[in-house]
């Protein structure tokens, strides 16, 4: 009996040193949330969307003169020194194409920076290219004249603090959408983590 619980703890102690320090010292800075109808001050586009029970920014179409075509946060007097972990839940509303001529793109790219998020591939599948059948989606929300499928995939990206200057972060949320109407995005759930 005293040989197994010596091997548990000794199996709990390998456990606990080998968990990644990364992992354990993300500290969240700022969350937001966007239940208002503006989104704060730190957005560019601070228009916001309800879909089902959530308020989201959005929504967003960089073909359609109703909406934004991007938006930029920024994030001032950040930790010196520090990395930044960025999660949020992304919407991809409507037929978001991954290949051919139509094909879709999402980025966020570090103003006068680089890209660090680059999505060519979408969860947003339709059995016959037909709106009104897709598969694994969220729900369903109406825009415009129609209800367009929607699927949530939860993103993270993390920023070295070699791309922070002067403690400043301005990102570019951007889509390059193929669909004028039947296209569109928005976020919700933004965290914004140090290390």
């Amino acid at each position: 009996m005293k040989n197994r619980i010596l091997l548990l703890t000794i199996i709990a102690l390998v456990f606990v040193v080998n968990i990644s320090p990364a992992a354990a010292e993300y500290k969240t800075m700022k969350t937001y949330s966007f239940n208002k109808k503006k989104a704060p001050k730190e957005w560019s586009s601070r228009k916001t969307f309800k879909i089902a029970d959530d308020r989201c920014l959005g929504l967003f179409n960089n073909r359609n003169k109703r909406y934004s075509s991007k938006t930029i946060l920024t994030l001032a007097d950040l930790p010196k020194g520090q990395s930044i972990r960025i999660t949020f839940d992304m919407f991809f509303i409507g037929s978001w194409d991954n290949e051919g001529k139509l094909a879709d793109r999402f980025t966020v790219t570090i103003v006068d920076g680089p890209v660090v998020l680059d999505m060519n591939q979408f969860p947003c599948t339709l059995i016959n290219n037909d709106d009104t059948r897709p598969v694994n989606n969220t729900g369903f929300v109406q825009v415009g004249e129609r209800k367009r499928a929607y699927w949530i995939k939860p993103i993270t990206i993390d920023i070295p603090h070699a791309d922070i200057k002067a403690q400043k972060l301005e990102l570019e949320f951007k889509g390059y959408l193929t669909g004028r109407k039947t296209e569109f995005w928005a976020i919700n759930n933004v965290q914004i983590k140090t290390n």
